[in-house]
Order: structure tokens, then C-alpha cells, then sequence
């Protein structure tokens, strides 16, 4: 890494070196004055070393500025590198055996006024860290979580690369389309009273190359969508995307599969496993279809044991079709009567009612409040379709829906799982496919597109069928990529044929002049005879945030924006100049003024 003002960075110092003359630069980490001798410890780009200033050494000029270094100023060194004397302070140090010891040094930038030292951010709070953004990057937290980024995406790009997918940039400035967000709006100045849509995914334009026999796109797409934000949201965000040309489900999983295991071995982890489910398996086995493979607990269905049960709560599920569905935490585990209480709260704090429980001591015994209301068959049976051992804690609902009962016992699962600390260990991914095309909007009864209105369905009889039930039991063809219990990906074979097309967006209720106006060039590109295609995007952000065990996606992006949609650093967004608004043919709003509240109206407020 040599350049004008340095000769190594402090990764490149190996024992070969010793004795060489070298130059140094970066910042100052930490400064120590030992009635002599100066110790100043060197962070760069590449690790830390010790520096030694030696009084006898140095010039009187460069042993005085030294003594005036304080932390994070910027500074190039230049001195031997040599063995370190045995039994000296080495904490955290990259190099624990060797030191530099100067010759001279040089002041490049001076830290004046600093926020906080970068290895104390984490106490400094978010918001101080986002304002004061360039000093945070320099911890060793930021540093590890960009690194890791840019090896991700070298081994997903080189793995793509290899396929022979060919890197293509698609439109930022678009037209805004329904896919579920808002978009964020730009208006144009040649043509007044329009606006172009910044894309929420590059989905129709990735569609078109592969109209255009383009046969194997990607890109590390810049994507985004104005929607209230979470920890794993932010509204910009970059993800990998891609279009594959004659496939089927089998061969995008596949090509996923390679291009993430070279990421994630780049990134320095085990090469991971990918396990299949289906969307009824993943919400039967976990009540979720984003499902954590890192811990067992998985649902069982018990409905067929109390089939013919005399306890009425149960007997009047069953016989109104719904269903009894339970898990076990294991006995090693040693779950307390405290723990059962807190899961039962859990349930209550879902808004559904409390499990049931009960716990395993035989073979045909078990110990509950409600134990006295089984025979000896429905204890056996539970046992057994639990592959209950002794002592482990069996919960159980029962409800009218079974759909309802496998969603509240998968999140009362994942409670169970950090409670307990199950959720740990390597990184297991899995992909759950074959979703539903359709479900029903609550608010409207039209039907609506579970993943969206250009994937395939895995049945076109169906589709072009009238039948309203057959259509909400109809399969997409449809997969998500999900990795420690979170979607990372999503992605289907695609409609390429303009009859289906359309008759999709006539099931989505939407009217013909709308669809010409907002995708009749997408209609018009399948009509030119368009391969069979499909392909996923697949969020970068989110990856890389779970495979550093990171709490948010802001942690792994350079400058990301607050919950609030703002960036501290740079005060953005902010209002802009009247003439700018003028130039776009935009009247600003007028300035709303508050009114002050009177301090015993607020005080009746609050008390309120």
C-alpha cells in the first residue's frame, strides 16, 4: 500500500521487515509519557501498532511535538521497525511483538474539538455518533462492519460473474408504479406538472433485459421506498438484484445458493446449508414463513389426539374445525415456574389468550393444571407427538383457526428461543417457496398479489378460471431466502406472456386504461416473444447486518438515515431555495406557525 506519504499500512508489517526503515501513518489511538520515553499507539486503516519516542533518539523539535500528540490527531511516523522488549504492556495491539521506534514525526491533521474517542461511541448514544458520522467510522465496530460489507458483495459479484451474468445498470429516474410503498418523488423541470418515481426495485426494467436476450443480469441496485422505518429499513438501501433467462424455480435457488456461499466463506463463516420448505410447511413447523433453523421448539399439530377428548375447551375447537397445536422446551433448558409465567404473559402481550402447559415426569404422566381433564390415551399421545422427553415443558393453544394458532405459537416460539438463549450458533439459511398467489385485502375483498402482480402462478388453468375460492388457493411460484429467522430475499418466475399478464391485473381489480397507461410498455416487450425468466433481489443491508449479529442495518451502512428519515450529519432532508421550487413549478407552502401552549393547558395535558 505505498504511497508518497507512507511506505506499509500496518496489516503489510511482517518479520521480514524488521530492522527496515519505515513510514507510518494514521491517527493516535491512545498516548503515554513514561518520564522518558513517549508510547503512542498507531491505528490505521489495517490494525494498530506501538510507537516509541526515545528523547536520546530523536530530535529535540520532533520529541517535543510528539509530546503534544493527543488522541485521533492525524500524523505520519518514521522510524525501525523492531522486536519488542518481553514483558511490556501489549493491549490491543495487532502487533504484540514489534514496535516502531521513530525517528521523526509529522502533524498532518490536528483533532481540535473531538465528539468522542471512536472506541467510546457506543456510550456516546446513536444520535451523537450519526452527527459526528466520520469520527464513528473510524471504530473498530464501523471498520469491521465495511470490510465485511465489500467482501459480501466481492464474492456475491464474483460468484455472478463466473455464471457469466453480465452487470447492468438500470433507470433511477423512472415512473412511479404500484409496488407497495411510496415512492419518493422527483419533479422535472422540462416537462412541468410531471414527476419521475426514485425506483423501490429495478423489477420491470430487469423484466425488459431479459426481453432484450440480456439471458443473465445483475446489479448492486441503489432502491427506495418513503415508508416509515424499523431496524432493518432505511429508505435508501442496495440490493443484489437479478434476472435469469429459460429457468425454473430450481435453477435461481441454485445460483443463489453458490453466489451466497462464496460471500458468506469470503466473509470468513462456515459453508452454510440451505434447507427447502414449502409456505405450509414453514407456518405448520414454526408459525411463521420466515422461520429461525438455528433451535428446534417446532410446532406440533396434537388436533388428532383430542379429536374425541370429554374436555369441553378443546372438544369445542375441534369440532368446529379449528385445531390444538403445542411445543416443547426442552428439559435442558430447565424451565422454571417463572418461565411458564413469562411466556403466558408474552401470549397476553400478543393480544391472544394464555397457553396452556404442562410438564413431562413419565412416560404416561405428566404434571398440569388441566392433567386431571386427559386420559391416559391423550397423555401418551402428547408425549409422543411432542418426542417429549422427562422434563421437558410442553405450551398448547387451541383456537377456531389453526392459521391463528401457529402464528401466536411462532412468536411465542422465538420468546421461548432468546429466553433460553437457543437463538445462537451458525447461521442457518432456508428457502420457503410456494407460497399463495392471492389473498384478500380486509378492507376491500379484492384480491390481492402475495408477492406481486408479475409472478407466475404454479397452475394457469386456474388462474384464467373464474373461481374465486380455486384462485385464493392457487400456488405462486414464488421463494424467499430467509437467514436466522429474518427474509433476506424474495423472488419468483415471472409472467412472460401478455395474456396472463393481463389477466393478473384483471384479478387485482385494476381498470384497462390504468394498466396501458402505467405497464402497456411492459405488454408490448412480451408480445416480441419473451423467454421463459425469473429471479430474485436479495437486500445487502439486512445480510450483512445478521451475519456480524448486528442489531440494525445502520450499523452496516456508511451514512445511514435515523427512524425519522433524517441524516444527523448532514442536516438532510432541508427546505431548498424559493427559486429552485420555482424552476421545478412548485409553489412552497406556506409556514404553519404553532401557537404556544399556555403552561397550565399543557401541564392539564400531560396530566391527562
Amino acid at each position: 500500500m505505498r504511497t508518497s506519504l507512507r511506505s506499509h499500512k500496518t496489516h503489510e508489517l511482517t518479520d521480514d521487515l524488521i530492522g527496515r526503515t519505515l513510514s507510518l501513518c494514521g491517527w493516535v489511538e491512545t498516548y503515554r509519557d513514561h518520564g522518558g520515553l513517549l508510547f503512542v499507539h498507531l491505528r490505521d486503516a489495517g490494525g494498530r501498532i506501538q510507537v516509541v519516542f526515545d528523547p536520546e533518539r530523536v530530535s529535540e523539535d520532533a520529541f517535543d511535538l510528539a509530546r503534544a500528540l493527543r488522541s485521533e490527531d492525524c500524523v505520519r511516523i518514521r522510524g525501525t521497525y523492531v522486536q519488542r522488549p518481553e514483558g511490556n504492556d501489549r493491549t490491543q495491539l495487532d502487533h504484540k511483538s514489534t514496535e516502531l521506534e521513530a525517528d521523526s514525526v509529522e502533524l498532518l491533521g490536528k483533532a481540535q474539538h473531538l465528539p468522542f474517542r471512536p472506541q467510546d461511541g457506543h456510550q456516546a448514544g446513536e444520535d451523537h455518533r450519526l452527527s459526528h458520522r466520520a469520527v464513528d467510522l473510524r471504530s473498530d465496530s464501523m471498520q469491521e462492519a465495511l470490510r465485511a460489507r465489500a467482501a459480501v458483495i466481492r464474492g456475491l459479484r464474483g460468484s455472478l460473474e463466473d455464471a457469466e451474468f453480465l452487470e447492468v445498470e438500470t433507470p433511477i429516474l423512472a415512473r412511479s408504479t404500484p409496488e407497495g410503498a411510496r415512492d419518493f418523488l422527483v419533479p422535472s423541470r422540462l416537462q412541468p406538472g410531471t414527476c419521475y418515481a426514485l425506483p423501490q426495485s429495478p423489477q420491470i426494467f430487469k423484466q425488459l433485459l431479459m426481453v432484450g436476450g440480456v439471458d443473465r443480469y445483475f446489479q448492486l441496485a441503489r432502491c427506495f421506498r418513503d415508508e416509515d422505518l424499523r431496524a432493518q429499513r432505511q429508505p435508501e438501501f442496495t440490493q443484489l438484484d437479478l434476472e435469469m433467462s429459460f429457468v425454473d424455480e430450481q435453477d435461481v435457488m441454485d445460483t443463489v445458493e453458490a453466489a451466497m456461499t462464496r460471500a458468506v466463506t469470503v466473509f470468513g463463516q462456515e459453508t452454510p446449508v440451505f434447507e427447502r420448505l414449502t409456505y405450509a410447511e414453514s407456518m405448520d413447523r414454526f408459525g411463521t414463513d420466515a422461520p429461525d433453523l438455528r433451535f428446534g421448539v417446532e410446532i406440533r399439530d396434537l388436533t388428532p389426539i383430542f379429536s374425541s377428548t370429554e374436555f369441553q375447551v378443546f372438544r369445542r375447537h375441534v369440532d368446529q374445525g379449528g385445531a390444538i397445536r403445542g411445543f416443547a422446551v426442552p428439559a435442558a433448558c430447565k424451565p422454571t415456574r417463572t418461565d411458564i409465567e413469562a411466556v403466558r404473559a408474552h401470549a397476553a402481550g400478543l393480544g391472544a389468550k394464555e397457553p396452556a402447559w404442562a410438564r413431562i415426569t413419565g412416560p404416561s404422566s405428566i404434571e398440569s393444571t388441566i392433567a386431571k381433564f386427559f386420559s391416559d390415551d391423550e397423555i401418551r399421545g402428547i408425549a409422543e407427538a411432542m418426542g417429549g422427553q422427562e422434563g421437558d415443558l410442553i405450551f398448547f393453544m387451541a383456537s377456531n383457526s389453526a392459521e391463528e394458532v401457529s402464528r401466536v405459537l411462532g412468536r411465542l416460539r422465538l420468546f421461548v428461543g432468546d429466553r433460553f438463549g437457543l437463538r445462537q450458533g451458525p447461521s442457518r439459511f432456508a428457502w420457503v417457496h410456494s407460497f399463495p398467489m392471492f389473498t384478500t385485502d380486509p378492507a376491500t375483498g379484492h384480491l390481492q398479489a402475495v408477492h406481486h402482480p408479475f409472478t407466475q402462478p404454479s397452475d394457469l388453468d386456474t388462474l384464467m378460471s373464474g373461481d374465486r375460492a380455486a384462485l385464493l388457493g392457487l400456488k405462486s411460484r414464488s421463494y424467499d431466502l430467509v437467514l436466522n429467522g429474518t427474509e433476506i430475499g424474495g423472488g419468483s418466475l415471472r409472467l412472460h406472456e401478455r395474456q396472463t399478464q393481463e389477466r393478473v391485473f384483471e384479478l387485482l381489480g385494476m381498470d384497462k386504461a390504468v394498466v396501458e397507461e402505467q405497464f402497456g410498455f411492459l405488454l408490448d416487450a412480451l408480445d416480441a416473444g419473451a423467454p421463459p425468466h425469473g429471479g430474485l433481489a436479495l437486500g445487502v443491508d439486512r445480510l450483512v447486518a445478521l451475519l456480524l449479529d448486528r442489531d440494525s442495518i445502520r450499523d452496516v451502512i456508511a451514512f445511514p438515515k435515523t427512524q425519522s428519515g433524517q441524516c444527523r450529519m448532514s442536516k438532510s432532508p432541508d427546505r431548498v431555495e424559493p427559486q429552485q421550487l420555482t424552476d421545478l413549478h412548485l409553489r412552497p407552502l406556506p409556514t404553519v406557525v404553532k401557537e404556544p401552549v399556555p403552561a397550565a393547558a399543557g401541564r392539564a395535558s400531560s396530566a391527562a
